[in-house]
């Protein structure tokens, strides 16, 4: 009794923390909201509102991403929409802001370190190595990193570790529900990101085959079937009205066009390079510092013994699923090549969860294999975690979101839209327009900081404009003009009879990020 009771204490003290740190500063850190999360944010925003999406369709089914600025614009991007509901009903209750439409990813982050227990407590023999595997999910820094986005590469996480869970307690148990239960949390996470459609019917495919493995009746089978097409009963209709929708995102894609199999094969290894997974994690700025990696550098260490352990050891089938997960995580992107595949960290999220639960299996090797010698150094390698979580936290919290700030927002528009808004206070804006050059999804950004301080009035006042064709004597007097700072065409734009500057906005590391014109 007084074990259990420590381990409930202990989880609760993780939890505890992992409340803390991925809930603290979530309105600064990330410094900017990035053009993704703005995009979710005002879906989910317009549908907590209107009931709508942007385009006007009543609660759809996915959502379909079109620049706000230009009429009738079209586009092949259709999102998933378990993160723009979850960010709905945040807003229903809360203000547009960076805190609120974070909130339901740090949630989910919260909810992984509790769900990674549960599975732990399942899998190994003593509850406190679910507690490690909590600890060690909760000081991860790639979880740390996705976790406080509102973007959904993070949202097929959770449904993998509950279906993981579900079918562990499947094995163990002859619950009549759960293989139902099982199904139903696939087939709902089909709908979590667009990789999820290769993921949950592999882990449906993992699911039949370990339902056979144990001898499981066929109605377990039946009842699988079930739970996971009750989801996809609203895919028929949504696919019948909406029948462009696959034809667009499969051209988003390149499944058999781009890359040779050797070249795949070299770019899925790729995502098992050490320097990416204990040392840099990644490399886009935007999602990783490049001072630690997507695993702390004691896992690089356990994961080895796990692997290890399980594959000698003959360990249960149960245990090899792990392995199954852990090298499973990058074949959707070997197999639909988004742009830019090298070690994209937010598309290989998957590889944390199952990576993590090896690694405690190593901590398990050494505690029971090798006797005091080994659970000094299980103890030495688990306390280096918090120890190399804090320099990262330090450096996370502070000096890395001045390095990547311009990847998120390279114009700083929510100090240009704060300028914009004081200037209007004094006297009315007559149009805001908006360089065409400024980059990727500016014009949601923009419209986020106009909702967020409810200025929708100069969401109507705002248009794009071409530096390169641009005249400023066709635009009203006491207009501005956003322009990146270092737009070639800018001098075109200044002289008499035309603008001047008005503001040069800085970005969070003190240097020029854009440049505001007023037509005088």
């Amino acid at each position: 009794m007084m074990r259990h009771m420590l381990v409930r204490v202990a989880l609760a003290g993780v939890l505890l923390f992992a409340s803390f740190i991925y809930l603290k500063d979530l309105d600064r850190v990330p410094v900017y909201i990035g053009w993704d999360e703005a995009r979710f944010a005002l879906q989910g925003y317009s549908i907590a509102s209107t009931g709508r999406d942007l385009n006007g369709h009543q609660t759809p089914l996915f959502f379909h991403n079109t620049d706000p600025l230009i009429p009738n614009n079209s586009s092949r991007i259709w999102w998933q929409p378990v993160l723009i509901y979850l960010i709905a009903a945040v807003l229903r209750v809360a203000p547009l802001s960076e805190w609120s439409v974070r909130l339901p990813i740090a949630a989910l982050g919260i909810l992984n370190v509790f769900l990674i227990y549960a599975v732990g407590r399942r899998l190994f023999s003593n509850a406190w190595y679910g507690v490690v595997a909590a600890l060690m999910l909760a000081l991860t820094p790639a979880h740390l990193i996705f976790a406080r986005m509102a973007s959904d590469y993070f949202c097929p996480v959770p449904f993998a570790l509950a279906w993981f869970w579900c079918l562990l307690v499947c094995l163990q148990t002859d619950n009549p529900w759960l293989p139902a239960v099982t199904g139903f949390v696939l087939g709902v996470g089909l709908y979590s990101y667009i990789a999820s459609w290769i993921v949950m019917p592999f882990y449906l495919a993992v699911t039949y085959a370990m339902l056979w493995l144990s001898r499981k009746p066929l109605r377990a089978h039946a009842a699988l079937t079930a739970g996971f097409a009750v989801p996809l009963l609203a895919l028929v209709p949504w696919i019948w009205f909406h029948s462009e929708m696959p034809r667009d995102t499969f051209r988003g894609y390149a499944v058999s066009t781009r890359l040779n199999l050797t070249e795949r094969v070299a770019l899925y290894w790729d995502y098992f390079n050490p320097s990416y997974l204990f040392f840099s994690g990644g490399s886009d700025p935007m999602w990783a510092t490049r001072r630690a990696g997507v695993f702390a550098l004691a896992v690089a260490v356990l994961l080895a013994l796990g692997i290890w352990s399980i594959w000698r050891r003959h360990s249960s089938i149960t245990r090899r699923l792990l392995l199954v997960g852990f090298f499973f995580a990058p074949v959707p992107i070997i197999l639909a090549l988004p742009e830019a595949p090298q070690y994209a960290t937010a598309r290989d999220l998957l590889v944390v969860p199952f990576g993590l639960l090896i690694a405690v299996a190593g901590v398990e090797w050494l505690v029971t294999e090798h006797g005091r010698r080994g659970r000094i150094l299980a103890a030495l390698l688990i306390l280096s975690v918090p120890v190399q979580f804090l320099f990262f936290a330090r450096d996370y919290f502070t000096d890395y979101q001045r390095r990547s700030g311009y990847r998120l927002d390279s114009a700083n528009l929510r100090d240009v839209a704060a300028y914009v808004i004081d200037v209007d206070h004094a006297a009315p804006v007559a149009a805001v327009y908006l360089s065409k050059d400024l980059g990727t999804g500016k014009s949601v950004q923009w419209k986020f900081h106009l909702v967020k301080n409810k200025r929708e009035d100069l969401w109507e006042r705002t248009q794009y404009f071409d530096p390169g064709t641009f005249k400023c004597g066709d635009v009203p007097t006491g207009s501005l003009l956003v322009l990146d700072v270092g737009n070639p065409r800018l001098n075109d734009l200044l002289g008499p009879a035309r603008c001047s500057i008005a503001h040069v906005v800085n970005d969070v590391a003190n240097g020029p990020s854009a440049t505001i014109l007023r037509k005088d």
